[in-house]
Protein backbone atom coordinates (compact mmCIF):
# COMPACT_ATOMS: atom_id res chain seq x y z
CA UNK A 1 0.00 0.00 0.00
CA UNK A 2 2.26 2.73 0.82
CA UNK A 3 4.53 2.30 -2.26
CA UNK A 4 1.24 2.53 -4.23
CA UNK A 5 0.52 5.83 -2.43
CA UNK A 6 3.96 6.65 -3.33
CA UNK A 7 3.31 5.73 -7.22
CA UNK A 8 0.04 7.98 -6.89
CA UNK A 9 1.93 10.82 -5.71
CA UNK A 10 4.73 10.70 -8.22
CA UNK A 11 2.31 10.40 -10.97
CA UNK A 12 0.61 13.64 -9.66
CA UNK A 13 3.63 15.13 -9.47
CA UNK A 14 4.48 14.79 -12.68
CA UNK A 15 1.28 15.51 -14.24
CA UNK A 16 1.42 18.87 -12.61
CA UNK A 17 5.26 19.65 -13.55
CA UNK A 18 4.37 18.50 -17.48
CA UNK A 19 1.37 20.85 -17.12
CA UNK A 20 2.96 23.49 -15.96
CA UNK A 21 5.80 23.22 -18.29
CA UNK A 22 3.12 23.19 -21.47
CA UNK A 23 1.44 26.66 -19.56
CA UNK A 24 4.88 28.57 -20.21
CA UNK A 25 5.29 26.80 -23.48
CA UNK A 26 2.16 29.48 -24.29
CA UNK A 27 4.99 32.27 -23.78
CA UNK A 28 7.92 30.77 -25.83
CA UNK A 29 5.16 30.00 -28.59
CA UNK A 30 4.12 33.74 -28.56
CA UNK A 31 7.87 35.05 -28.96
CA UNK A 32 8.82 32.93 -32.23
CA UNK A 33 5.81 33.62 -33.90
CA UNK A 34 6.52 37.57 -33.57
CA UNK A 35 9.81 36.35 -35.81
CA UNK A 36 7.79 34.08 -38.54
CA UNK A 37 4.24 33.64 -39.18
CA UNK A 38 3.68 30.15 -40.33
CA UNK A 39 3.28 28.03 -37.26
CA UNK A 40 4.11 25.05 -39.24
CA UNK A 41 7.74 25.97 -39.75
CA UNK A 42 8.18 26.39 -35.42
CA UNK A 43 5.96 22.94 -35.49
CA UNK A 44 8.25 21.07 -37.54
CA UNK A 45 11.47 22.37 -36.48
CA UNK A 46 10.06 21.85 -32.67
CA UNK A 47 9.31 18.69 -33.72
CA UNK A 48 12.78 17.41 -35.37
CA UNK A 49 14.75 18.57 -32.68
CA UNK A 50 12.39 16.60 -30.43
CA UNK A 51 12.39 13.45 -32.83
CA UNK A 52 16.70 14.04 -32.28
CA UNK A 53 16.93 14.07 -28.77
CA UNK A 54 14.42 11.22 -28.45
CA UNK A 55 16.51 9.14 -31.15
CA UNK A 56 19.60 9.56 -29.69
CA UNK A 57 18.83 8.25 -26.46
CA UNK A 58 17.31 5.01 -28.26
CA UNK A 59 20.78 4.78 -29.47
CA UNK A 60 22.65 5.27 -26.73
CA UNK A 61 20.42 3.12 -25.21
CA UNK A 62 19.11 5.23 -22.56
CA UNK A 63 15.66 3.96 -23.64
CA UNK A 64 13.89 1.76 -25.53
CA UNK A 65 10.74 0.97 -27.82
CA UNK A 66 9.22 -2.08 -28.23
CA UNK A 67 6.04 -2.47 -30.88
CA UNK A 68 6.33 -6.02 -31.76
CA UNK A 69 2.82 -7.75 -31.06
CA UNK A 70 1.20 -4.59 -30.03
CA UNK A 71 -1.92 -3.32 -30.83
CA UNK A 72 -1.36 0.09 -32.83
CA UNK A 73 -4.06 1.20 -33.53
CA UNK A 74 -4.79 3.29 -30.01
CA UNK A 75 -1.39 4.75 -30.78
CA UNK A 76 -1.54 5.89 -34.22
CA UNK A 77 -4.62 7.51 -33.11
CA UNK A 78 -2.82 9.16 -30.26
CA UNK A 79 -0.28 9.85 -33.28
CA UNK A 80 -3.13 11.79 -35.28
CA UNK A 81 -5.06 13.64 -32.70
CA UNK A 82 -1.84 15.19 -31.34
CA UNK A 83 -0.41 16.98 -34.02
CA UNK A 84 -3.89 18.68 -34.84
CA UNK A 85 -4.23 19.94 -31.55
CA UNK A 86 -0.51 21.77 -31.69
CA UNK A 87 -1.73 22.90 -35.06
CA UNK A 88 -4.86 24.29 -33.36
CA UNK A 89 -3.53 25.91 -30.22
CA UNK A 90 -0.18 27.70 -32.63
CA UNK A 91 -2.77 29.41 -35.06
CA UNK A 92 -4.78 30.03 -31.76
CA UNK A 93 -1.62 31.46 -30.27
CA UNK A 94 -1.56 33.45 -33.17
CA UNK A 95 -4.76 35.46 -33.48
CA UNK A 96 -5.52 36.15 -29.97
CA UNK A 97 -2.21 36.03 -27.40
CA UNK A 98 -0.81 33.56 -24.68
CA UNK A 99 -3.05 35.12 -21.89
CA UNK A 100 -6.42 34.53 -23.97
CA UNK A 101 -5.16 31.11 -24.99
CA UNK A 102 -3.78 30.03 -21.78
CA UNK A 103 -7.51 30.41 -20.05
CA UNK A 104 -9.68 29.05 -22.91
CA UNK A 105 -7.36 26.06 -22.84
CA UNK A 106 -8.77 25.85 -19.47
CA UNK A 107 -12.40 24.73 -20.89
CA UNK A 108 -10.44 21.01 -22.50
CA UNK A 109 -11.57 18.94 -19.16
CA UNK A 110 -14.83 19.90 -20.03
CA UNK A 111 -14.30 18.22 -23.29
CA UNK A 112 -12.61 15.61 -21.88
CA UNK A 113 -16.12 14.80 -19.83
CA UNK A 114 -18.06 15.12 -22.90
CA UNK A 115 -15.63 12.73 -24.84
CA UNK A 116 -15.74 10.12 -21.89
CA UNK A 117 -19.95 10.04 -21.97
CA UNK A 118 -19.88 9.84 -25.95
CA UNK A 119 -17.47 7.13 -26.48
CA UNK A 120 -16.90 5.61 -22.89
CA UNK A 121 -20.22 5.85 -22.03
CA UNK A 122 -19.91 7.82 -18.45
CA UNK A 123 -22.42 9.86 -18.08
CA UNK A 124 -22.16 13.26 -16.08
CA UNK A 125 -23.94 14.05 -13.09
CA UNK A 126 -26.23 16.41 -12.57
CA UNK A 127 -24.15 18.84 -11.04
CA UNK A 128 -21.38 18.42 -13.70
CA UNK A 129 -23.83 20.03 -16.10
CA UNK A 130 -24.69 22.22 -14.33
CA UNK A 131 -20.95 23.25 -13.66
CA UNK A 132 -20.48 22.81 -17.28
CA UNK A 133 -22.16 26.14 -17.72
CA UNK A 134 -19.90 28.16 -15.88
CA UNK A 135 -17.01 27.83 -18.32
CA UNK A 136 -19.14 28.67 -21.27
CA UNK A 137 -19.83 31.98 -19.58
CA UNK A 138 -16.30 32.36 -18.90
CA UNK A 139 -15.46 32.33 -22.31
CA UNK A 140 -18.17 34.33 -23.72
CA UNK A 141 -16.97 37.03 -21.34
CA UNK A 142 -13.39 36.52 -22.40
CA UNK A 143 -14.04 36.82 -25.86
CA UNK A 144 -16.43 40.01 -25.85
CA UNK A 145 -13.33 41.82 -23.58
CA UNK A 146 -10.93 40.32 -25.69
CA UNK A 147 -12.38 41.85 -28.93
CA UNK A 148 -12.76 45.24 -27.05
CA UNK A 149 -9.25 45.07 -26.04
CA UNK A 150 -8.06 43.91 -29.57
CA UNK A 151 -6.49 41.05 -28.59
CA UNK A 152 -9.21 38.14 -29.49
CA UNK A 153 -10.73 37.24 -32.78
CA UNK A 154 -13.36 35.32 -33.73
CA UNK A 155 -11.04 32.80 -35.82
CA UNK A 156 -8.73 32.83 -33.00
CA UNK A 157 -11.05 31.81 -30.32
CA UNK A 158 -12.43 28.58 -32.46
CA UNK A 159 -9.30 27.41 -33.35
CA UNK A 160 -8.83 27.72 -29.44
CA UNK A 161 -11.93 25.80 -28.80
CA UNK A 162 -11.39 23.36 -31.93
CA UNK A 163 -8.24 22.76 -29.70
CA UNK A 164 -10.04 21.64 -26.61
CA UNK A 165 -12.12 19.14 -27.96
CA UNK A 166 -8.77 17.58 -29.31
CA UNK A 167 -7.34 17.95 -26.01
CA UNK A 168 -10.59 15.67 -24.98
CA UNK A 169 -10.07 13.35 -27.64
CA UNK A 170 -5.98 13.01 -26.67
CA UNK A 171 -6.60 12.63 -23.34
CA UNK A 172 -9.28 9.77 -23.73
CA UNK A 173 -6.68 8.21 -26.43
CA UNK A 174 -3.55 8.64 -24.21
CA UNK A 175 -5.09 6.45 -21.41
CA UNK A 176 -6.07 3.85 -23.49
CA UNK A 177 -2.99 3.53 -25.35
CA UNK A 178 -1.12 3.43 -21.71
CA UNK A 179 -2.76 0.28 -21.36
CA UNK A 180 -0.17 -1.34 -23.83
CA UNK A 181 2.72 1.63 -24.25
CA UNK A 182 5.30 2.90 -22.51
CA UNK A 183 5.35 6.84 -21.63
CA UNK A 184 8.50 7.03 -24.05
CA UNK A 185 7.08 5.03 -26.43
CA UNK A 186 4.02 7.01 -26.48
CA UNK A 187 5.90 9.93 -26.63
CA UNK A 188 8.29 8.46 -29.29
CA UNK A 189 4.91 8.17 -31.48
CA UNK A 190 3.41 11.35 -31.28
CA UNK A 191 6.49 13.00 -31.84
CA UNK A 192 7.39 11.37 -35.12
CA UNK A 193 4.79 11.58 -36.20
CA UNK A 194 4.25 15.56 -35.06
CA UNK A 195 7.81 16.02 -36.64
CA UNK A 196 6.97 14.36 -40.36
CA UNK A 197 3.58 16.14 -40.54
CA UNK A 198 4.71 19.61 -39.71
CA UNK A 199 7.73 19.46 -41.73
CA UNK A 200 5.58 18.24 -44.87
CA UNK A 201 3.23 21.40 -44.21
CA UNK A 202 6.02 23.64 -43.88
CA UNK A 203 7.50 22.80 -47.40
CA UNK A 204 4.09 23.34 -48.83
CA UNK A 205 3.63 26.67 -47.15
CA UNK A 206 7.05 27.57 -48.53
CA UNK A 207 6.90 25.77 -52.00
CA UNK A 208 10.05 24.16 -50.69
CA UNK A 209 12.52 26.71 -50.26
CA UNK A 210 14.95 25.48 -47.51
CA UNK A 211 16.42 28.71 -47.05
CA UNK A 212 12.94 30.88 -46.10
CA UNK A 213 12.56 27.62 -43.71
CA UNK A 214 16.01 27.96 -42.49
CA UNK A 215 16.19 31.97 -42.27
CA UNK A 216 14.21 32.13 -38.57
CA UNK A 217 17.04 30.30 -37.12
CA UNK A 218 19.40 33.56 -37.12
CA UNK A 219 17.05 35.06 -34.81
CA UNK A 220 18.41 34.91 -31.04
CA UNK A 221 15.13 35.15 -29.58
CA UNK A 222 13.39 32.30 -32.26
CA UNK A 223 16.33 30.13 -31.80
CA UNK A 224 16.00 29.97 -28.04
CA UNK A 225 12.22 29.52 -28.14
CA UNK A 226 12.43 26.86 -30.18
CA UNK A 227 15.10 24.79 -28.46
CA UNK A 228 12.93 25.25 -24.80
CA UNK A 229 10.17 24.15 -26.62
CA UNK A 230 11.82 21.29 -28.41
CA UNK A 231 13.16 19.91 -25.47
CA UNK A 232 11.59 20.80 -22.16
CA UNK A 233 7.31 21.15 -23.90
CA UNK A 234 8.07 18.18 -26.71
CA UNK A 235 10.09 15.82 -24.39
CA UNK A 236 10.00 16.22 -20.75
CA UNK A 237 6.75 17.52 -20.28
CA UNK A 238 5.34 14.78 -22.88
CA UNK A 239 7.34 12.40 -20.43
CA UNK A 240 5.81 13.55 -17.61
CA UNK A 241 2.40 13.66 -18.54
CA UNK A 242 2.35 10.29 -20.14
CA UNK A 243 3.71 8.70 -17.16
CA UNK A 244 0.70 10.57 -14.81
CA UNK A 245 -1.70 8.97 -17.66
CA UNK A 246 -1.12 5.68 -17.22
CA UNK A 247 -1.61 5.91 -13.70
CA UNK A 248 -4.45 8.47 -13.18
CA UNK A 249 -7.92 8.61 -14.74
CA UNK A 250 -8.87 11.10 -17.38
CA UNK A 251 -11.06 13.15 -15.01
CA UNK A 252 -7.87 13.58 -12.88
CA UNK A 253 -5.00 14.58 -15.59
CA UNK A 254 -7.99 16.81 -16.99
CA UNK A 255 -8.15 18.45 -13.80
CA UNK A 256 -4.25 18.79 -13.80
CA UNK A 257 -4.96 20.66 -16.77
CA UNK A 258 -5.93 24.08 -14.52
CA UNK A 259 -1.87 24.44 -13.58
CA UNK A 260 -1.43 25.53 -17.53
CA UNK A 261 -3.99 28.05 -17.40
CA UNK A 262 -2.23 29.88 -14.17
CA UNK A 263 1.45 29.59 -15.46
CA UNK A 264 0.20 30.72 -18.90
CA UNK A 265 -1.77 33.50 -17.42
CA UNK A 266 1.45 34.55 -15.21
CA UNK A 267 3.47 34.25 -18.47
CA UNK A 268 1.22 36.76 -20.74
CA UNK A 269 0.33 39.00 -18.15
CA UNK A 270 3.99 39.24 -16.07
CA UNK A 271 6.63 38.38 -18.15
CA UNK A 272 4.77 39.46 -21.44
CA UNK A 273 2.87 42.49 -20.35
CA UNK A 274 0.19 41.62 -22.07
CA UNK A 275 -3.12 43.51 -21.99
CA UNK A 276 -6.20 42.12 -19.36
CA UNK A 277 -9.17 43.81 -18.43
CA UNK A 278 -11.35 42.86 -14.93
CA UNK A 279 -14.09 41.20 -17.32
CA UNK A 280 -11.52 39.31 -18.75
CA UNK A 281 -10.32 38.36 -15.41
CA UNK A 282 -14.06 37.05 -14.25
CA UNK A 283 -14.35 35.39 -17.06
CA UNK A 284 -11.15 33.59 -16.71
CA UNK A 285 -12.33 32.95 -13.03
CA UNK A 286 -15.24 31.28 -13.89
CA UNK A 287 -13.22 29.00 -16.03
CA UNK A 288 -11.31 27.80 -13.25
CA UNK A 289 -14.40 27.42 -10.73
CA UNK A 290 -16.33 25.88 -13.14
CA UNK A 291 -13.55 23.03 -14.50
CA UNK A 292 -12.77 22.49 -10.53
CA UNK A 293 -16.14 22.05 -9.69
CA UNK A 294 -16.94 19.55 -12.75
CA UNK A 295 -14.13 17.41 -12.11
CA UNK A 296 -14.31 17.60 -8.04
CA UNK A 297 -18.03 16.45 -8.47
CA UNK A 298 -17.10 13.16 -10.86
CA UNK A 299 -17.21 9.84 -9.74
Amino acid sequence: MPDQTKENRLALLSALGGNAIWGFSFLFTRTALKVISQPAVLLSMRFIIAFCIMSTMLLLGRAKVNFKGKQLLPLLFLGIVEPMCYLLETYGILYTNATVAGVVMAVSPIASIVMAAIFLREIPTRGQMLFCLLPVAGVILITVAGSDLGVVTTIGMLLLLGNCLMGGAYRTANRKSAETFTPFERTYAVVTVSAVSFFIMAMLQLKGDMSAYLAPLAEPSYLASLLVLSVFCSVVAYLLVNYGSGRMSVAKMATCGAVSTVCSTFAGVVLLHEPVSALMLLGAALIVVGVWMVTRSGK
